[in-house]
């Protein structure tokens, strides 16, 4: 991590264990340097805790089985699937096995749209653009592509160099998911809350939505591509990522909530999660899991909220689950959220309710206008702007 080799993982007894490294504790006993489930300590973690951590850095579902099929490794073993794939992961690490030299983060091999497109029809076979050269890791079950920007196009993530966008194509069983994303994605920004930037592109024909990544900080031109670690809100409580949803015995938001208060010791950042909330409330987003929220770790070992992301209008679909990733007041049905249910929640982990009321107030007044921006940004169907409308009504205080 950031040119220093901070710890080591390995199997012991069928468990996964890491052992933050020399220079790791360098920084001090109970410093959050790769999850704050885990602190810097001297003792090793065993178990749950790297397992939770580390799994979440993998691919799901049919995308895993793929990768671990073509590295000829059993999909269950955490270990050998980062070391085949753990040259560029989530956040800031880089998994090699020990006595490796970490890669040069400068590489990148230029390719074509013609190119990118070929990858995007192949990404039922080679999930994430993995290859021998391309070994990249990302978590979801989602088809999508890793990419390299720079000022001279687009390049590949060869032998361990960063990727900085995430390319993903139209989902198979779901109309207009790109002008989805991207309208719901805009209309964060338009409303003020910090997001991953979103643009839809075409490829050799083939429409896609890419995703600049907020784990990365780009080059400047005399600087390469730079990592920025992260974890995920799963990770953050060791947890394992099937358990991602509140219904399945994921972390609630007051749980986020009080993580955050403890670890980033900003209020700010706090009610920077009410504003993320309010907004998944207010397209229908009943997909905002524990997964979809991160902690930015800075070198300096500031933590703080990361930028919204995968955030999608889910109500759009019928036979989509109305469950809430994670409820809101108790609520199980993101139809039935109101206003002041979103105020009690943030009561409920310990806010102001003026404060509450005038940060959810501020989100919910402006929603209309963004909407109607991001609309004519983006061009989504007239039913999704419709849907969109029909709930900031709904909600306006």
């Amino acid at each position: 991590m950031y040119g220093s080799k901070i710890g080591i993982l390995s199997r012991s007894r069928g468990a996964l264990v890491f052992e933050y490294s020399p220079e790791a504790l360098e920084r001090g006993v109970g410093s959050p340097l790769l999850s704050v489930s885990m602190p810097t300590r001297s003792r090793p973690y065993r178990g749950e805790a790297p397992s939770a951590f580390f799994e979440g850095l993998l691919p799901e579902g049919e995308a895993r089985r793929l990768i671990a099929y073509d590295f000829g490794v059993d999909e269950h073993d955490v270990l050998g699937l980062l070391k085949a794939i753990g040259l560029d992961c989530a956040g800031a690490l880089v998994a090699i096995p020990e006595g490796e030299t970490p890669p040069d983060p400068g590489k990148q091999e230029l390719v074509t749209d013609a190119q990118i497109a070929d990858r995007l029809r192949n990404l039922r076979f080679a999930p994430l653009g993995v290859d021998q050269r391309v070994r990249v890791s990302l978590a979801g079950k989602q088809e999508k592509l890793l990419l390299s920007a720079s000022g001279d196009g687009w390049g590949l993530p060869v032998d361990g160099a960063p990727s900085t966008h995430i390319v993903k194509p139209a989902h198979p069983l779901l109309a207009d998911t790109l002008a989805n994303e991207a309208l719901c994605m805009n209309v964060a920004r338009h409303l003020g809350i910090v997001a991953a930037g979103v643009e839809v592109r075409t490829f050799e024909g083939i429409p896609a939505l890419v995703i600049e990544r907020y784990d990365r900080s780009p080059s400047d031109g005399r600087h390469p591509v730079a990592r920025v670690h992260q974890e995920d809100l799963c990770q953050a409580h060791a947890l394992d990522p099937q358990r991602k949803y509140e219904e399945r015995g994921g972390p609630s938001l007051r749980r986020c909530a009080e993580t955050i208060q403890l670890w980033a010791r900003e209020p700010k950042e706090v009610e920077r999660l009410l504003d993320i909330v309010t907004l998944n409330v207010l397209v229908g987003n009943a997909d905002a899991h524990a997964k979809n929220l991160s902690l930015l770790h800075a070198a300096s070992g500031q933590v703080r909220l990361a930028p919204a992301y995968g955030v999608m209008a889910t109500r759009h679909y019928l036979g989509v689950s109305t469950i809430p990733g994670m409820f809101v007041n108790g609520i199980q049905d993101i139809s039935d959220i109101r206003s002041e249910d979103l105020v009690s929640e943030a009561v409920s982990w310990g806010m102001d309710r003026d404060v509450a009321e005038d940060r959810v107030g501020r989100v919910l007044a402006g929603a209309r206008e963004a909407i109607r921006v991001a609309a004519g940004e983006t061009q989504p169907p007239e039913s999704l702007v419709a849907l969109l409308l029909r709930r900031a009504r709904v909600l306006a205080p």
